[in-house]
């Protein structure tokens, strides 16, 4: 089948399903195909039979493909942004190869970005780890509004210029992709909710959990999202949660996905066991 338009990997977490999809749809048959991975590639669930040293080694083979292969593109989750942001809770990060994971993670930093967007079939897609609710995008333009507001006389020319860039936000893979440059910006990227243990009223789109995308008005019109994190059902790991309607889909199901250029989503068919569960 070779119209094949985008391979999505989500949520890795030390597993190895990806290999099989990347297999399949080689880069000698499917040179023109556009790859994404939806990020958390370490802390593993170890009733899964993955420990920590398999994730890291795994990581490494990820980068290492992605080096070499241009249709690869890498995003980063909230198990990812936690080892180059010093953010106060943190969630089964592993404490003991701290360093070394953050290390992969910076000496290789052009290698991750927030966000990816495409054109299928006259459609705009972005993927992105969690999806970006219409909450979250009001709050990053309330802050730019609110600092240059209140403490505008004060800030330097390049801070203003930062606030003036959340101020007037428009969603967009290359602006998203831009926070992860600023220490400002890495802080609302590390969002969460009550749902997630947070203190915050919405997710960032590293941390939106599947509940609150429940409620009315999240949805951004105009656009497919694509989007991992959470698990739509805590017992089934194959039930997803898609919303067709509301151009919204949670795929984080241990699995691989292909997207048509037509526009079909559609799970991979897995030949190998894409986890053990040892519980």
């Amino acid at each position: 089948m070779k119209n094949i338009h985008t391979l999505l990997i989500p949520d890795v977490h030390g597993r190895s399903f990806w290999k099989e999809a990347l297999e399949k749809y080689n880069k000698e048959d499917y040179p023109n195909l556009t790859i994404v991975f939806l990020g958390d590639y370490v802390d593993p669930y170890e009733f899964e039979g993955v420990s920590r040293q398999n994730a890291i080694d795994n990581f490494q083979e990820i980068i290492d493909v992605a080096k070499s292969d241009n249709r690869i593109h890498l995003l980063i989750g909230n198990h990812d942004m936690h080892y180059w942001y010093d953010a106060e809770y943190k969630s089964r990060v592993d404490s003991k190869n701290y360093n070394k994971i953050k290390d992969m993670f910076l000496q290789n930093f052009t290698l991750f970005n927030i966000a990816y967007e495409e054109i299928i079939n006259e459609k705009r897609y972005l993927y992105t780890h969690a999806g970006v609710s219409s909450f979250w995008l009001q709050h990053l333009q309330f802050v730019g509004k609110m600092a240059l507001s209140m403490h505008g006389d004060k800030l330097t020319d390049e801070q203003k210029e930062y606030c003036n860039f959340l101020k007037n936000f428009t969603l967009s893979a290359d602006n998203l992709n831009k926070l992860k440059l600023n220490f400002q910006g890495q802080a609302n990227l590390w969002m969460a909710s009550y749902a997630r243990g947070g203190d915050n009223s919405c997710g960032s789109c590293l941390w939106e959990d599947w509940s609150e995308w429940l409620y009315k008005g999240m949805e951004i019109k105009g656009l497919w999202q694509i989007f991992g994190h959470s698990r739509w059902s805590k017992t089934d790991p194959d039930d997803i949660g898609i919303d067709r309607r509301r151009h919204i889909a949670c795929i984080d199901t241990a699995s691989a996905w292909t997207i048509t250029d037509k526009g079909t989503l559609s799970k991979f068919k897995h030949k190998k066991e894409r986890f053990k569960r040892t519980v």
